[in-house]
């Protein structure tokens, strides 16, 4: 197996304050906000919105009209509203299977095209060859992202590795150094 560059580790949440909208009625989909993070990955700067923040809801793909269905098509996507944008998939959510379950474990890449729906520039274009693991937990209220740099091909090898305990260590040792994001 080729070791993994992990450019960045982050960790999100669904906040109490965020599980309902501005009108006080629930939200339909989860919201969740990033609250600390380690290391680096360039394209994040241009995933913030307006106040800065970073959050991503996750939608069920048979609800997106505009996705195939079909064996390629990840069960969930990650959307964000960058400043200066409308919605953009960050990624799609592709979960790891065992005896016919989801696991906790997911993978994913960003949109390798330079422009996105509707001719808004992709920013994330620039990492385009990155991967994404994701590992929720058992409440799927908190998210952990590890970015791997130029992951995307083996990126569905490393969500087994990120299975198997693979990388536990450096997960650990990330979550121990991660700073509050604000």
């Amino acid at each position: 197996m080729i070791a993994a560059k992990i450019s960045a580790y982050l960790c999100l949440e669904q906040l109490p304050e965020m599980k309902t909208k501005k009108d006080g009625s629930a939200r339909k989909y989860p919201r969740f906000d990033l609250i600390s993070m380690y290391g680096y990955w360039e394209a994040l700067e241009r995933l913030k919105n307006y106040k800065g923040q970073i959050f991503f809801i996750k939608v069920p793909t048979d609800k997106n009209e505009y996705r195939k269905q079909d064996g390629t098509t990840p069960e969930y996507y990650l959307q964000c509203t960058p400043a200066k944008s409308k919605a953009i998939n960050f990624s799609g959510i592709r979960f790891l299977y065992t005896d016919g379950k989801e696991t906790a474990f997911a993978s994913g890449e960003p949109s390798d095209r330079a422009k996105l729906k509707g001719g808004i520039g992709n920013p994330m274009y620039n990492q385009r060859n990155d991967g994404f693991l994701f590992l929720f937990s058992q409440d799927m209220e908190r998210l952990e992202i590890l970015i791997i740099d130029g992951g995307r091909n083996l990126i569905d090898a490393y969500r087994k590795q990120l299975s198997y305990g693979g990388f536990d260590e450096v997960l650990n040792e990330m979550r121990r150094n991660a700073t509050p994001f604000v």
